[in-house]
């Protein structure tokens, strides 16, 4: 039953008081600004079931379309993101009666819905359980490196048009095991996160996005790109200083074989069939 002083309401991202009424309480409660994304672009397939309060938001629970691909096939899923209740609304049951509408509303479209949490245990008893991810780790042998690149920025317009032209035309990065979020997912994620840069090589037609901390490391978060370059090319187009790999995305398709992996603590959770067995594999971090 709903509170009699709220109102439950189900609405687009296209919904300008949505939009701002959700980017005040992902500000409010995860200090998280979204409102870069009225520039970059929403997720279109993005819908808020949330409780309102005349025209306040109080508590969300968000769903978008995503499209991995899993065990070679490209699958249709939810990404459950967004799920917030203001503290002085907490201790009503929002959450559990917007996680149930959601819910009912994926499970009649999609076997599969994704989420990234720190706090598991609220999510278990509707069916989610943790997602085991991969780190992958091993030599690089960029020999003739040809350095060709250029850091982006999500400031410069031509420089998100580009990133956009090649999420238009990307492939999987894996076809084993791979995320398949909007754009605004992979810009969201690099506006929060400044360690990220987002670097485009064009001999390879290709945006790559990576860490760089260390310059005899190359960690690699993600390759938007129409085909996807074999790791030791990736690292020759960055300088070839690399001697070292550690991969976050599934290397199935990058012609390089891992020495070793080590557990990723990501807080993926899934609900619905993952049908990849005991092969261990990651999504791209660049997804929030």
């Amino acid at each position: 039953m709903a509170p009699p002083d709220l109102d439950l309401r189900v609405r687009s991202v296209e919904t300008p008081l949505l939009r701002r009424e959700l980017a005040r309480l992902i500000r409010d409660e995860f200090e998280i600004d979204v409102t870069p994304l009225d520039r970059l672009g929403h997720d279109p397939s993005l819908v808020s079931f949330g409780w309102w309060s005349g025209d306040a938001l109080v508590a969300n629970v968000s769903l978008a379309r995503e499209t991995p691909w899993l065990a070679g096939e490209r699958c249709e899923a939810f990404h459950l993101q967004f799920v917030v209740v203001r503290p002085e609304w907490r201790g009503r049951g929002l959450f559990r009666a917007l996680m149930i509408r959601a819910l009912a509303h994926a499970d009649t479209r999609a076997d599969l819905v994704l989420l990234a949490t720190e706090t598991p245990e609220l999510y278990g008893p509707f069916g989610f359980r943790p997602f085991v991810e991969t780190a992958f780790l091993g030599p690089l042998a960029p020999g003739g490196a040809r350095p060709n690149r250029r850091r982006l920025s999500l400031a410069t317009a031509d420089d998100v048009a580009l990133i956009r032209d090649l999420f238009a035309r990307r492939t999987p990065v894996s076809r084993i095991c791979a995320a398949g979020t909007h754009s605004a997912a992979f810009f969201l994620k690099a506006l929060e996160s400044p360690e990220i840069a987002l670097i485009h090589l064009p001999d390879l037609d290709a945006v790559v996005a990576v860490e760089e901390d260390d310059p005899e490391v190359l960690c690699l978060l993600d390759v938007v790109a129409p085909a996807i370059p074999p790791l030791d090319t990736i690292a020759a187009a960055l300088g070839g200083r690399a001697t070292r790999a550690r991969v976050l995305v599934t290397p199935d398709r990058l012609d390089w074989r891992p020495q070793t992996h080590e557990p990723e603590e990501a807080g993926t959770m899934t609900r619905g069939p993952v049908p990849i067995g005991d092969t261990p594999v990651v999504l791209s971090p660049m997804r929030i």
